[in-house]
Order: C-alpha cells, then sequence, then structure tokens
C-alpha cells in the first residue's frame, strides 16, 4: 500500500513538473529535451496506473508498469531534465 502511494505520488507531482517544465527551458525545445519529457511522461503513465491499483494478467505488463521500471525512468528522466537546464 505504501508502495502504491509512493508511485501516485511522485506521478502526480512530476506531472506537474512537466506541465510547467517546457515553459522553464525557454521558447526553443530541443529534440533532446521532448525526448526526455516524452520518456518522463512514460514513467508517469506508469507511475499513476500501479497508483491506482491496476495488476494486469500479463508477467511483462506488470514488469513494465511495475515501481523498478517507472521509478528509475522517472528519476533519470527528471534528473536528466534538470542537469540540461
Amino acid at each position: 500500500m505504501l508502495i502504491r502511494g509512493i508511485s501516485l505520488t511522485a506521478a502526480g507531482l512530476l506531472s506537474l513538473v512537466g506541465l510547467v517544465f517546457p515553459f522553464m527551458l525557454g521558447r526553443v525545445p530541443t529534440a533532446l529535451n521532448q525526448s526526455l519529457l516524452m520518456l518522463m511522461m512514460v514513467g508517469v503513465a506508469g507511475g499513476f496506473v500501479h497508483g491506482a491499483g491496476f495488476q494486469p494478467a500479463q508477467n511483462w505488463l506488470r514488469t513494465l508498469i511495475g515501481p523498478a521500471f517507472t521509478w528509475p525512468l522517472m528519476a533519470l528522466s527528471f534528473g536528466l531534465l534538470i542537469w540540461l537546464r
């Protein structure tokens, strides 16, 4: 239950950052920034799905939306966006 709460909270916070961050980057978005935002949003979507409590029947999909995949994806892409800023 705690892990689901962490996933939901992290996904919510990063979705807010994703909403505000393009305005912080400036007027000219680069391909690298857009790619990192896309990866972060994939992680955020997985975090929302995991945090809401969805449990798919397929093992590969369970791994794809689980915290072992989404948390590092969110953290890495967010860290790179901050570092590139």
